[in-house]
């Protein structure tokens, strides 16, 4: 089993060193979430919730996790860098293949691309995209980057992009993962058919129990591998080695360390954190 280490709403100027001792512990990677505005008033509804209201507001940090990773690449050389998750239909397909592309570059094919359609309405509003199209701009993208992610010149006719004869450069020398967040019918099946792995939106174990063999099966039905497919599921409950080894037996590939938020609470230093990790590593990794 691997194991992550969440660094959404860390101090950003925690995020290099937080890495770094990641890293040194023998994780696989950090897991960073993000959203470019977030309101002060907020009538959405939070779909991983049973009240529909999420915890977070505008004072949280959100710092851009692109140019957040590039930074940590700086000073690590094996950990891996997953966004959980990025709202992809809020940007265009040109602009964010070619800034992944870069960060896939600079950083030795580390940075995974966890992504989901989004649920924050007036984060959609703010940037003029229509909410409930997100889905079709969605996976239209999918196809744009991952054409142009293999240095492709490409040319695109859908509902919402019409491009002609476009590459970028730089382009990485191995595709960037596709890791599909969100428990949505949508979300799932965009996962199976078009990702290399899931990420769950915080799971119980019972839960997983149901969830984590449909998952597999569905890829197996589509004709896909499950060898190799990663299956990132956090969990709402204890983290315990009994835990641990029954999400194994299941097909989990990996959990996660709970952001620093709600393992140790708000404004803890970094040697507070430092040794949050210490602690999980030394219970699960080491």
């Amino acid at each position: 089993m691997k194991f992550w280490q969440v660094i959404s709403w860390c101090e950003t100027e925690h995020l290099v060193e937080v890495a770094r001792h990641a890293e040194k512990l023998g994780f696989e990677g950090v897991i960073l979430a993000e959203h470019i505005y977030y309101p002060k008033h907020s009538r959405s509804h939070y779909f991983y919730s049973e009240d529909g209201r999420s915890i977070q507001n505008a004072d949280m940090a959100f710092p851009d996790p692109l140019i957040s990773f590039a930074a940590m690449a700086s000073v690590t050389q094996r950990l891996k860098m997953l966004t959980g998750i990025y709202v992809l239909p809020l940007r265009h397909p040109i602009e964010a293949a070619k800034n992944m592309a870069t960060l896939a570059v600079l950083s030795d094919n580390r940075f995974m691309l966890g992504f989901g359609a989004g649920w924050l309405q007036e984060e959609f509003e703010q940037f003029g995209v229509d909410f409930h199209r997100r889905g079709g701009r969605l996976d239209e993208m999918l196809t744009i980057m991952q054409a142009l992610w293999r240095g492709e010149e490409v040319s695109f006719h859908g509902e919402h992009f019409q491009l002609d004869d476009v590459n970028i450069r730089p382009y990485p020398s191995k595709p960037v993962p596709l890791i599909g967040g969100g428990h949505s019918g949508a979300a799932l099946r965009r996962a199976v058919r078009s990702c290399d792995g899931w990420y769950g939106p915080g799971n119980t174990l019972a839960e997983l129990w149901t969830q984590v063999p449909a998952l597999l099966q569905a890829r197996r039905e589509a004709g896909l591998p499950t060898e190799g497919y990663e299956v990132i599921a956090p969990l709402t409950e204890p983290l315990t080695p009994d835990a641990v080894t029954e999400m194994s037996a299941l097909g989990v590939t990996a959990t996660v360390s709970y952001p620093f938020l709600f393992g140790i609470g708000p404004d803890a230093s970094l040697a507070q954190k430092k040794a949050y990790m210490d602690d999980v590593a030394a219970r699960f990794i080491q």
